[in-house]
């Protein structure tokens, strides 16, 4: 009797027993690096000394003489030891330096007379300035200059020391350790040649400083903090998020001395921390060139903006995204995505966005891009009545296209018209299609034939799942495979926004995605995979959520409730509340997420939390506006808001939500919490108690309690309680002030209107530039004695000493209130 082949869907929802595939087919999609003292048969390619260079209007070409030295091994007291002798032979190394402004140098390193043009797709939108250094020589030394950077050179031996103006050198580069019994414990500026498996790597070596951190290189959801550690950048479907594997891995990194580094490559790559070698950090590019980006800022604070100077500037998502998105795996109906749109306006549960996961085709995740007409009769009246209650609706794909047993034609279509990438024979080797990202005419098909026909029947938003698995051994139209399995999420990302975009206008156009390499910023939204459903999980989601703020994604979701598999109460009420403190909130996982699923005490506790974040929209909105606009994150580690405070430079289980509201969740059953304050005045959200800074709050909480505190001189705008974003229009705001000696400051982007603060021990001073918006300011901690300025544009409530209500603005300049302070706190 034939044993019917079970489905991949059938396997991911367990229910069935997972096929065995034979040992001999199985290999590991994972990099393998050579390293020294570990590695046999390798051999080095470094640079030596300066032959001559050229002075060109925006770029200076080094040629360079390199020597080859070769790994041997000697007998030691029953061991074998390195040694490293010179063949003899020399070669030629080209490397050119630019600028691309005059904070960021572009060092560039081929083997030959000639460094190449590297324009990737992560470097497509880049910002450049026309910058020509001044040159400066001596016999030792070569120096370019600009209004803010020095790169020294020293020219036998080659040395490459970037310094900032005042001549203090961040980025020193490291090479032979003349200090040590091994001489090349890793592999300077130059190529490493692995004989045995024919690979070759451009590899660069800088020393590091022992009070520097290192922080980013994407999602991947281990500590912050990565000095010391090393990592292997290849995306990878990560079933779960605990390990050393990672959905967004990105080439870019910050040191805490203020300077960052990109690399510009989708190759695979090895980041070290001084993992290998304590005093140097390295990295192993896969190829024949390397390409490097260093910027420097004045702190932490300055460096994302100059990495979107070279990836892209991330752009705004809808409006309505802020709001709460509600999931599971899966709703398999019409009748289910209807009832559950009815109990959340029933239950009084604010909600934006319903999302239908892998059920809506006619085999369950067999994805032919076409509804189901038994399960989803009528698509556009669903829809149409959707989006009269206020919902948006967000459909589930792949890029992996699977021949079903129903579904087939989509296929076949590929197939057909070779729009899949193969082995080199044309074989596909595996069950499923991947869809070839660089070949124009299977993009245009993808875009126009299978997403945008979804778009016109009322569909919101595309999940872009998956993308991380693209094989590099097979051939692509239009990239080699070596590039293509870390790029592919990045084109994936932007193949679906831009159908969407082009369907739906800019302003309405965004993705919910889960792979990502640099430059994914550029097409929003992310969130962050398949997690576990334990707080083990969740600590790290927060991890993740920190670690992609700091590598440049700044919309970013958890799967609330963890995905894998059943939640319980307590997790799903702690992640929930973490949850509504992100830039984007989603409710996903098996079986259930819905909140009136986990119990009255739950669905209480739920309510109040999402009903808050509904309230803190015109905060979370302006803040990711300033995220976009000026490149500063809404998710901030702690280092990154106070790089000065040394506690903070390996806090992972707190952050900064905007400026203004420190967040602590949750991360145990018990409800105990510690929790970091910095130096300054902060105030308990939940009691308005107020709390010196510099110190750590160590207490177990109740259920309904995340820990939440206000920085001093904070602004928080807060809107009406609605069912969904954008239910009315809104111009009256109600504004909670937090004054203190010195200054706060907000912005509302859209309406362009800026309230700043200004306090003393006497009085608070409001300035509000702008004219469309009418405020209620309520005071923290200080009671309101007179009111001086524009008093006819306001109202004081003399009852209540704490509150004032402007109106309307001046017509002309700024509307200022002078409040003399009659009691504080």
């Amino acid at each position: 009797m034939e044993v019917k082949k079970e489905s991949f869907g059938n396997i991911m929802h367990g229910l069935s027993k997972t096929e065995i595939v034979p040992d001999e087919i199985v290999f590991e999609n994972m990099p393998v690096f050579p390293q020294i003292s570990r590695s046999k048969g390798l051999t080095m390619l470094l640079v030596n000394r300066l032959k001559e260079y050229k002075v060109y209007e925006e770029k200076v070409i080094f040629t360079m003489e390199a020597v080859y030295i070769e790994e041997k091994y000697t007998y030691r007291y029953f061991d074998y030891r390195q040694v490293f002798n010179p063949r003899g032979n020399t070669s030629t190394i080209t490397i050119a330096i630019s600028f691309i402004n005059d904070k960021t140098v572009r060092v560039q390193m081929e083997e030959g007379f000639t460094a190449r043009e590297n324009q990737t797709e992560m470097i497509a939108d880049m910002k450049r300035e026309k910058i020509s250094p001044e040159v400066y020589e001596t016999e030792d030394w070569i120096e370019l200059r600009t209004t803010s950077l020095v790169v020294h050179i020293n020219k036998n031996p080659w040395k490459l020391d970037i310094r900032d103006v005042n001549g203090e050198s961040f980025y020193n580069q490291f090479g032979r350790d003349d200090h040590s019994f091994m001489p090349y414990e890793i592999c300077p500026m130059g190529f490493l040649f692995d004989e045995k498996k024919k690979e070759q790597y451009a590899c660069e070596a800088v020393s590091n400083d022992v009070y520097e951190q290192f922080y980013g290189i994407g999602e991947n959801f281990t500590s912050v903090n990565r000095t010391g550690r090393a990592f292997e950048l290849w995306n990878t479907n990560s079933l779960g998020v605990n390990t050393e594997r990672a959905y967004k891995y990105i080439p870019f990194y910050m040191s805490s001395k203020g300077y960052g580094v990109f690399y510009n490559t989708s190759k695979k790559i090895r980041i070290d921390f001084g993992a290998t070698l304590s005093k140097a950090n390295s990295v192993m590019v896969e190829g024949k060139s390397l390409d490097i980006f260093v910027m420097k800022g004045n702190c932490v604070e300055e460096i994302l903006p100059l990495y979107y100077n070279i990836t892209g500037w991330p752009v705004m998502p809808p409006k309505w995204s802020f709001g709460l998105w509600i999931s599971k795996i899966s709703y398999g109906s019409r009748k289910e995505v209807e009832e559950v749109a009815n109990q959340l306006r029933a239950k009084d549960i604010p909600c934006d966005v319903i999302h239908i996961d892998t059920d809506w085709f006619a085999e369950n995740w067999i994805c032919d891009w076409k509804f189901d007409e038994k399960k989803f009769p009528d698509v556009e009246e669903m829809t149409r009545n959707l989006h009269k209650q206020g919902f948006k609706i967000s459909l589930w794909q792949l890029p992996y296209i699977e021949k079903g047993s129903i579904s087939h034609e989509v296929y076949e279509e590929a197939m057909k018209k070779g729009y899949f990438a193969a082995n080199q024979n044309g074989n596909l080797q595996f069950a499923h299609g991947l869809i070839d990202l660089t070949n124009p005419e299977a993009v245009g098909w993808y875009k126009n034939e299978l997403i945008k026909p979804l778009l016109r029947k009322g569909i919101d938003v595309i999940k872009a799942d998956f993308g991380e698995s693209a094989p590099a051994f097979f051939k692509y139209a239009g990239k080699e495979g070596s590039e293509m399995h870390n790029l592919y999420a990045l084109l994936y990302n932007k193949t679906i926004y831009e159908a969407t975009k082009e369907e739906k206008g800019e302003e309405n156009a965004l993705i919910w995605a889960r792979s990502a390499w640099a430059g994914s910023q550029k097409y929003p939204v992310h969130w962050g995979g398949d997690s576990g459903t334990d707080f083990g999980s969740m600590a790290s989601s927060l991890k993740g959520c920190l670690n992609a703020s700091l590598s440049g994604i700044p919309f970013w979701s958890s799967d609330i409730g963890g995905f894998f598999f059943e939640s319980n109460p307590v997790l799903y009420t702690r992640w929930s509340q973490f949850g509504m403190f992100c830039s984007h909130a989603r409710l996903h996982g098996f079986y259930t997420r819905e909140p009136w699923a986990f119990g009255e005490e739950v669905l209480d506790i739920f309510r109040q939390y999402a009903k808050l974040r509904y309230r803190l929209i015109p905060y979370i909105y302006n803040y990711s506006m300033k995220a976009v606009r000026e490149g500063i994150p809404i998710h901030r580690a702690m280092m990154y808001a106070f790089p000065e405070d040394k506690n903070t430079r390996d806090l992972d289980t707190q952050y900064m939500f905007g400026r203004d509201i420190l967040v602590a969740p949750v991360l145990n059953e018990s409800g105990y919490s510690e929790v970091y304050l910095p130096e300054g005045t902060w105030t308990d959200y939940h009691t308005d108690e107020i709390l010196p800074g510099n110190q750590w709050i160590k207490r177990t909480v109740p259920l309904d309690i995340m820990p939440i505190y206000i920085r001093e001189n904070a602004i928080l705008p807060m809107g009406e309680e609605m069912n969904y974003v954008e239910e009315h229009m809104q111009d009256t705001y109600e504004i909670h002030l937090y004054p203190r000696q010195g200054v706060g400051e907000f912005k509302f982007y859209e309406e362009n209107v800026q309230i700043i603060m200004e306090t003393d021990s006497t009085k608070v001073t409001l300035k509000v530039n702008g004219e469309k918006l009418h405020f209620r300011f309520i005071f923290h901690h200080v009671s309101i004695g007179a009111v001086r300025g524009n008093e006819k544009y306001t109202e004081f409530d003399e009852q209540n000493r704490k509150v004032i209500e402007l109106k309307e603005m001046a017509a002309e300049g700024d509307t200022w209130i002078e409040l003399s302070i009659s009691g504080s706190e």
